[in-house]
């Protein structure tokens, strides 16, 4: 009787420490997660990672790699508590994930970025934004994106309307580093991805000078991301603890520097303004 007692108090235990891992996926966006390089490790979304695991110690917390464009499949039909951080909180996708109260990441809207020798034919001087929907169609230009990314509603739906030929899109592993090379070489005309994406790559080509960054005036100035789990009632539990643990994160002047540390200095200033006032 006491060895039966035994053998079902470890295997409680084994239950329990089962049911307090979590894996977070991670994807190859830098600067949001960095695999490689001098930065190797250093990632925005990778450091929330790491301080949220400080302030839940009675979590185990593991990270995967998964290509960008199978993520959230394996996040939706994953058996163990799976999350997955700066998700985008939409009513389709509420349907699929349970989702952190707290935002767990701020940072810019998307942008597009281009090679100056482009920009200064059609923009004016000093304009930092620009209509996504005017650009493209009125300029007749090329536009390079990565496969299964969102940038939003309304950004979405002027993509949707760009006749395939007018767009090439880059799936798989660098994807965005695939278009900004070929951005440098004059081979597409805008590419668009999110302002820390486009400053990091650039910088690892060493080739700052020649590209400008724009917001989209079809955006909002910020957007907020969130962690999303898959529907389990381990994760629903995680979510209310981490919940707790992110509003006190986001509180520390360390959030604000991670938030900023990818932003291009000229559009830092919104940012600053929201942080300030979260």
């Amino acid at each position: 009787m006491f060895k039966f007692l035994v053998i079902i108090f470890f295997l409680l235990l084994g239950f329990e420490s089962v049911a307090k891992t979590v894996t977070f996926l991670k994807v190859d966006f830098a600067p949001y997660y960095i695999l490689d390089g001098v930065h190797k490790g250093r990632g925005r979304d990778e450091a929330i990672i790491d301080l949220l695991k400080q302030s839940l110690p009675d979590h185990s917390f593991q990270q995967i790699l998964i290509p960008s464009s199978r993520a959230l499949f394996e996040l939706q039909h994953s058996k163990k508590t799976t999350c997955m951080l700066s998700l985008y909180k939409t009513e389709q996708r509420k349907q699929q994930f349970y989702f952190s109260e707290q935002y767990s990441t701020i940072g810019l809207a998307p942008t597009v970025a281009m090679h100056k020798d482009i920009a200064e034919k059609i923009i004016p001087k000093g304009v930092t934004t620009t209509s996504l929907k005017d650009l493209i169609f009125k300029n007749d230009l090329l536009l390079g994106k990565s496969t299964e990314r969102s940038y939003g509603q309304h950004v979405d739906r002027i993509i949707l309307k760009i006749p395939q030929d007018d767009m090439i899109v880059r799936a798989g592993k660098d994807s965005l580093q695939s278009l900004t090379y070929m951005l440098l070489k004059k081979r597409v005309d805008v590419i668009i991805g999110y302002p820390g994406e486009h400053l990091y790559l650039q910088s690892k080509l060493k080739k700052e000078s020649q590209f400008i960054q724009l917001q989209i005036s079809e955006s909002p100035k910020t957007v907020l991301g969130f962690i999303g789990c898959n529907k389990s009632k381990e994760s629903k539990q995680f979510l209310k603890k981490a919940d707790m643990s992110l509003s006190k994160i986001k509180a520390s002047p360390e959030y604000a520097s991670l938030m900023l540390r990818w932003v291009p200095k000229n559009l830092q200033q919104n940012l600053v303004n929201k942080l300030n006032n979260q």
